[in-house]
């Protein structure tokens, strides 16, 4: 949709709203979508891929293309792939996969965690609850901020609402772009930013005069707020508290976490940390020091990007910036910021960022981490990447111009940026070099004054494109070559990838699909396995402990019931056991713990116990149509080891459960059913001998619609179990709801 049709909808929307009516976007067509029209019932005109090898042919065991539907489905959805899914899988394979790939990716679940994969990034969710988001803003700048007091005074529901929905703002940007199939890159080129109607009165501000918050005032969607020079995720007010700046940190901190988020560069890695404090640092060392430069060459140009956003997030415009003698002019990857785009420096940087391949390296690096929850193998030495000049002895050079080229550094002077399309001048000794003019030269440092600022006429051919990242890494000698191995096979992955994710305009769905039939999402077993082998596929494979928003999801998915004291409460991983857990907060704890500890453990059990106990007479209530777990059994169906019945219940169970299509005679199924029998002919023992009840206990008895919380009929209460099947069976699926394959994906 053209940005002309976006605004012209929001300002009709916004008319309408005035009048009580319903924030909204008119009918203006979107543009047609590559996998707008793909789905299970048409595969045909779905994009096809072109997959993946096995890597490790023989050795490597792959998910079947089911399999790999299962694991994808709950990964992205939190759901269950529907019948008609797994049966094109069945039949169609990796084609019938995409196209159930392309229907879970419109599916809301998949926006939902899309969000929460780049909350664990940006940790914005910190600004969730209470108002603390709103306390970050200046009401001297957004007067409306308030806006619910006048409107809705005491009404504390309206009032979180509003908070939520800015503190949300970067994130639902994310899903919006990933949503339209828009191209990725625009998460920092988009010229408008999202709200809902709560947090539009808040940004841009009504008239006073009575209005209503319409029919639909959760739904996020774009708006311009007039004077902002909206540049993506870089000018949401979220993004800049989360990552903020000081009078002496300048934005550098801001700097940093962009080439990290955006460009896979971590500048941290360049120098050596922590630095000697009683060393001799000299006059302003983050411009002179070798130290400090190490780092500073490649960050400083990129803080004064952000020159004209303050502390609290908000645009000045007063395009206002240090000199040249106290820090590296604003500009990036060589290029100087041209004085005509000081006021929007930030849609400057976003351009350049957008067309730079490093962007792509590093979206697919944030995805493929966390839909495998592997992290990408690295046996590289850190190097600052080429960012136009040439240091001297002891100097830094200066950054190239656009098409300029940077000047070099002094002994130990710091050489000068090159300007537009200028040539930086060259550092004195010890002098700074200057600043090349537009489109001039810059003049050589002094010995030691500082050189002068090109005139206007020179020029310079253009550089070469950049090139992909890191076409001969500077590899570790010290790594195990088998890891060698490893990084090679798996850039070579990664890299087909990228290029699939370029060339299909950032669309980041295909990102998506590419991932998940890559191998490393796919592999389940191998052998035989040596020392070697074992250390080279120790980057593939499905041992990834969920996380506790995807497993409270797969708890539903599968059982049909949450985990919580009661239907009005939240989710017991989703609240009081997150953190315990493993999961973050996004403030106080924000690293996930990915090995789990006796917490957890202890944790797992008790969910696996109280699911059970929960589950099993819920799903025994139910018409056998509606049941998840024991649709072909009854709950007072006697128990043997010798039913065909039994055993068939059982084999569903790990097909529910844990996803395995096995032989009622598999050895996992035998596994099953001793514990069933155990429990079942312990209990019976109990009953005839009075040292067990026929009650159930409190928290297992049915009363009450587990979902909702509404009075069941007496025919579908469940308090008694008289032959002690329901209790046999809650073991058996407690078993199962403990297994590590339940736990982990």
């Amino acid at each position: 949709m053209s940005q002309t049709c976006i605004h012209g909808s929001l300002k009709a929307g916004l008319a309408i709203l005035l009048l009580g009516s319903v924030l909204t976007v008119s009918g203006c067509k979107e543009d047609p979508t590559l996998f707008g029209g793909c789905s299970t019932q048409d595969i045909n005109v779905c994009p096809r891929s072109d997959g993946f090898a096995n890597p490790y042919e023989g050795q490597l065991e792959l998910l079947s293309w089911p399999e790999t539907l299962r694991k994808a489905s709950l990964q992205l959805t939190g759901k269950l792939p529907t019948e008609s899914q797994r049966a094109v899988a069945e039949v169609h394979g990796q084609l019938g996969l995409e196209a159930s790939l392309a229907e879970m990716m419109r599916d809301p679940g998949f926006s939902q965690r899309m969000i929460e994969l780049y909350n664990d990034h940006f940790l914005t969710d910190k600004y969730l609850g209470r108002e603390n988001a709103i306390e970050l803003l200046d009401e001297e700048e957004w007067p409306n901020l308030r806006w619910f007091e006048s409107r809705f005074p005491g009404d504390d529901e309206t009032a979180l609402m509003t908070n939520d929905s800015l503190a949300r703002e970067p994130l639902e940007l994310i899903a919006h772009v990933i949503r339209s199939e828009r191209p990725f890159t625009e998460i920092l080129t988009a010229d408008y930013t999202m709200a809902n109607a709560y947090s539009a009165f808040s940004m841009i501000g009504l008239p006073d005069i009575p209005v209503g918050l319409g029919d639909n005032p959760e739904g996020f969607q774009e708006i311009y707020v007039p004077g902002i020079p909206h540049a993506g995720i870089l000018t949401s007010a979220m993004f800049l508290n989360r990552f903020p700046t000081s009078d002496t940190n300048i934005n550098r901190h801001r700097s940093r976490m962009a080439y990290y988020f955006f460009l896979d560069i971590d500048i941290n890695q360049f120098g050596d940390r922590p630095v000697d404090a009683s060393s001799d640092f000299g006059e302003n060392p983050t411009l002179n020091n070798p130290d400090c430069t190490v780092c500073h060459t490649t960050m400083d140009p990129v803080a004064g990007l952000f020159m004209n956003w303050n502390e609290n997030g908000e645009y000045s415009g007063e395009g206002e910036w240090f000199g040249p003698d106290y820090i590296l002019p604003p500009g990036f990857n060589g290029e100087a910021l041209p004085d005509q785009n000081r006021r929007n420096a930030l849609q400057w940087f976003a351009q350049r960022v957008a067309q730079n391949p490093r962007f792509a390296q590093a979206t697919v690096k944030t995805v493929f981490e966390g839909l495998t929850g592997q992290e990408i193998l690295d046996v590289t030495i850190p190097t600052p990447p080429d960012m136009g000049g040439m240091g001297g002895s002891d100097g830094a050079g200066g950054a190239g111009g656009d098409p300029g080229v940077g000047g070099m550094g002094g002994d130990p002077g710091v050489g000068g940026m090159g300007g537009d399309p200028g040539v930086g001048g060259m550092g004195g000794d010890p002098g700074v070099g200057g600043m090349g003019g537009d489109a001039g030269v810059g003049g050589m440092g002094g010995d030691p004054g500082v050189g002068g600022m090109g005139g206007v006429g020179g020029s310079t051919p253009p550089p070469p494109p950049p090139p992909l990242p890191d076409d001969e890494p500077n590899i570790d000698p010290t790594v195990d070559p088998a890891l060698q191995r490893a990084y090679n096979v798996q850039q070579q992955v990664l890299r087909t990838i990228q290029q699939r994710f370029i060339d299909s305009g950032y669309n980041f769905k295909l990102l998506v699909r590419e991932i998940v039939l890559s191998p490393y999402f796919r592999a389940k077993n191998a052998s035989p396995l040596t020392s070697d082998l074992e250390k080279e596929l120790s980057t593939f494979g499905t041992a990834r402990l969920l996380t506790p928003e995807l497993l409270s999801r797969k708890i539903e998915a599968t059982t049909g019931i949450r985990w919580r004291s009661n239907p009005n409460r939240s989710d017991y991983l989703l609240d009081q056991y997150r953190i315990f857990y493993g999961g973050i907060d996004s403030d106080l704890v924000t690293q996930r713990v990915t090995e789990p500890n006796g917490v957890m453990a202890s944790l797992a059990q008790r969910m696996a116990y109280e699911v059970a106990c929960s589950a099993v007479p819920y799903d025994f209530s139910k018409p056998v149509s509606q049941r998840f777990l024991f649709p072909d059994i009854d709950q007072n169906t006697p128990l043997s080891e010798t039913s065909d019945q039994v055993r068939e219940a059982v084999r569903h169970l790990h097909d529910r459960l844990l996803g395995e299509d096995l032989a009622g005679g598999d050895e996992e199924i035998a596994a099953t059913m001793v514990v069933l029998m155990e429990a079942y002919n312990l209990g019976r023992q109990g009953l005839a001998d009075g040292s067990v009840s026929d009650q159930l206990v409190g928290q297992c008895r049915l009363n009450n619609d587990r979902m909702t919380g509404a009075d069941l009929p007496e025919s579908r209460r469940i308090n008694r179990d008289t032959e002690y099947t329901i209790r046999a069976w809650m073991a058996a699926t407690s078993y199962l709801l403990s297994d590590y394959r339940y736990l982990y994906e």
